[in-house]
């Protein structure tokens, strides 16, 4: 996908409105990995229809991505090495009281 049938076609409207059919939004996500201006080019939407009203793109994709994006990476670690801490305390609690 290049730039000139993305600006052509309004690819990153489009996708936004979730207006591409699937090969087509596979391919724009392929390339907004590689392309910095558009992704610039989606922000810049996601932008224009939140003001005009428009349901954001960030609340139709699925609650895990939605959680995910809410946190760094160094915050999400310290989330997981938690989880992982109680489930061992919770797990050997379990172990001494069924040994008595």
């Amino acid at each position: 996908m290049d730039h000139r049938f993305i600006d052509e076609h309004s690819v990153a409207e489009r996708y936004l409105d979730q207006g591409l059919t699937p090969a087509q939004r596979a391919e724009f996500e392929a390339h907004l990995v590689d392309c910095q201006e558009c992704t610039d080019r989606v922000l810049l939407a996601e932008m224009f229809h939140s003001r005009n009203g428009h349901k954001p793109f960030a609340e139709t994709q699925p609650l895990r991505v939605r959680f995910v994006r809410l946190f760094t990476p160094w915050q999400l670690f310290l989330i997981l090495a938690a989880a992982a801490m109680l489930l061992v305390l919770v797990t050997s609690g379990l172990l001494l009281w069924a040994g008595r």
